[in-house]
């Protein structure tokens, strides 16, 4: 494949890459506003609506209160009492009601009707005798048996035809409350505030969607259209589908905090996604116009720019023969930089194979002397081995063992390629080291171990054990026995090693001072004032960090005169170190 139409392949690949992932951003950061704008606006709308309807269901049930603050009214119902069969009221308990009522209803469209049931059945009401019945038998309306269980409390009832209107055909939903003498507590009847059906439904006119639905704890007052999506409709801002057309609805929900009324919504997913869909059209359109330029834009890149490119890689393939030819064609513009920039590397390449000659020259040089510094210990180790062999014919064996156990501690030192060492290596060299202090402690050195065998294969950092040992026996003895307690638990993901002595201790300002010492990340180097326990300390603490990050820790818990414990925890899992 020629560089033109690699260049083009590129240069359209990385037109259409960002192109598309721009569009589908674009795309989803629209569709999501636009569904979150539909939402708002939704529930914005049936927040407001449910305010309308705690307004009015507030209003009449202080309405259905007012009639117990009048004396004379209650005295009238008392003798309307449901032993009493009257069979016409009285004119001017009627004109007493007819006005009070009509007060009550003086400015407030939303009341269709507001009527009171004596306990005999009697109706009162702001209405002419034509448009209501007398009387109706209370014990046959749920309304009445519903009221009478709230002792009191008003209730809102669903949407149903009232049997007591002459002239009505309509459905209406009430606010019903059961009236009290006050004196008394007396049941005195019912007084019952009907709405108008045209003024709920021209407030919910300020709703998106006809599919709407009315509820007041968990009973349906009333609803619109489509049934079988309101029974659905339960979740707030979740989607729904129609069985039978297979279309997907969104379903909004508002309860108010004050009546517990609850106003559902559906909103059809095509009014929702039209305007997306028209956007979508139209930045696919933009989209493929910008496409074909792009297009055009880089088939003339790579037909016509890279000529002189093609011509300069031709020359350069000519001079496979003899290297360090310069080109000595020219050329204009970016060509004539890149030839020149050629000329340039070939005499860079020439200088770094003059320095690769004399570096090369210089590491034999070095190899060599650092083979000749291996031979430094290898005539220490010829040397302790003459010492041992002069101890033996002496029958000095001791001098012996010490000497060979010496041996032992230089060969462990003098491996430092490796960081990190298995923990049966390290303790190995621990117990090598206490073998040789035991050699000259004798009896005044006890030593006790307890070690998990089931960890000795994990890495930890080298030289980390031994200087807690060697600051027990130089800083922790005194004129009794030396005790020195070694363990090696795991504890869930993290190796504790802890040595214990039964020494002198160490005094709180001392201690503190180590800890300060530890604590100072400041600090890149040691006084010689500063010699002493806390500095092996500090190094060992400082190096736990460094390996291992804040997992790790060093712990020094120490008592004067009752001896001194320190506890190195670190990580068992590899992914725990740092690299």
């Amino acid at each position: 494949m020629t560089l033109r139409n690699k260049i083009f392949i590129i240069y359209t690949i990385l037109i259409i890459v960002p192109l598309l992932a721009i569009s589908f951003a674009v795309h989803y950061i629209f569709s999501t506003s636009k569904i979150h704008d539909t939402t708002v606006n939704t529930e914005n709308s049936i927040k407001q609506f449910n305010n309308s309807l705690d307004l009015i269901v507030e209003d009449a049930a202080r309405s259905t209160l007012s009639l117990l603050y009048n004396r004379e009214l209650i005295d009238i119902l008392k003798e309307y009492d449901e032993n009493t069969f009257i069979t016409y009221k009285n004119h001017q308990h009627t004109t007493a009601f007819s006005l009070f009522l009509s007060g009550i209803l003086y400015d407030k469209k939303q009341i269709h009707g507001i009527h009171v049931f004596a306990n005999n059945g009697q109706i009162f009401s702001h209405m002419n005798n034509y448009s209501l019945t007398n009387r109706i038998y209370l014990p046959n309306e749920e309304w009445y048996v519903t009221a009478k269980e709230k002792r009191g409390s008003w209730i809102i009832h669903p949407e149903e035809l009232p049997v007591y209107y002459s002239r009505n055909n309509q459905k209406m939903i009430s606010i019903v409350r059961l009236l009290r003498d006050p004196e008394d507590k007396k049941e005195i009847g019912v007084m019952k505030v009907d709405f108008s059906p045209e003024y709920i439904t021209q407030l919910t006119d300020q709703l998106i969607s006809d599919d709407w639905k009315i509820a007041s704890d968990g009973m349906q007052l009333i609803k619109k259209k489509n049934s079988r999506l309101l029974e659905k409709c339960t979740t707030n801002q979740s989607w729904i589908t129609d069985e039978e057309t297979n279309e997907d609805y969104l379903c909004i929900t508002n309860t108010s905090s004050k009546t517990n009324i609850q106003v559902s919504n559906v909103i059809p997913k095509q009014y929702i996604y039209k305007e997306i869909i028209e956007f979508d059209r139209l930045l696919f359109i933009l989209i493929f116009i910008f496409l074909i330029v792009s297009l055009m834009l880089s088939f003339y890149t790579s037909n016509h720019l890279l000529k002189p490119l093609e011509m300069l890689k031709n020359q350069i393939k000519g001079m496979q023969n003899n290297p360090y030819n310069e080109i000595q064609l020219k050329y204009e513009g970016e060509v004539a930089i890149l030839s020149g920039a050629y000329n340039n590397l070939l005499a860079e390449i020439k200088d770094l194979v003059e320095e690769i000659y004399e570096l090369n020259t210089r590491n034999a040089e070095s190899e060599y002397k650092a083979l000749q510094s291996r031979m430094d210990p290898h005539f220490i180790f010829n040397t302790l081995e003459s010492i041992n062999m002069t101890a033996v014919k002496r029958r000095q064996f001791d001098i012996s063992d010490m000497i060979t156990e010496l041996g032992k501690l230089i060969r462990y030192r003098l491996k430092n390629d490796e960081q990190l060492v298995s923990l049966q290596d390290e303790l190995a060299f621990c117990f090598t080291y206490l073998s040789i202090m035991k050699q000259r402690m004798m009896e005044n050195l006890m030593i006790h171990q307890e070690i998990d065998e089931r960890i000795l294969q994990k890495k930890v950092p080298k030289y980390m054990i031994q200087p807690l040992i060697e600051n027990a026996l130089i800083h922790g003895k005194d004129d009794h026995t030396l005790k020195i307690m070694i363990k090696v638990k795991r504890k869930k993901d993290f190796i504790r090693i802890s040595v214990e002595d039964n020494g002198v201790g160490i005094s709180p300002e001392k201690l503190q001072c180590i800890d300060k010492r530890m604590n100072d990340k400041a600090k890149v180097a040691y006084s010689s004032s500063n010699k002493g326990a806390g500095i092996a300390l500090e190094n060992i603490y400082k190096r736990l960090k460094l390996i291992y990050g804040e997992k790790a820790s060093l712990i020094i818990d120490s008592n004067l005169h009752e001896g001194t414990k320190m506890t190195i925890i670190i990580p068992t899992n590899k992914g725990d170190f740092i690299d």
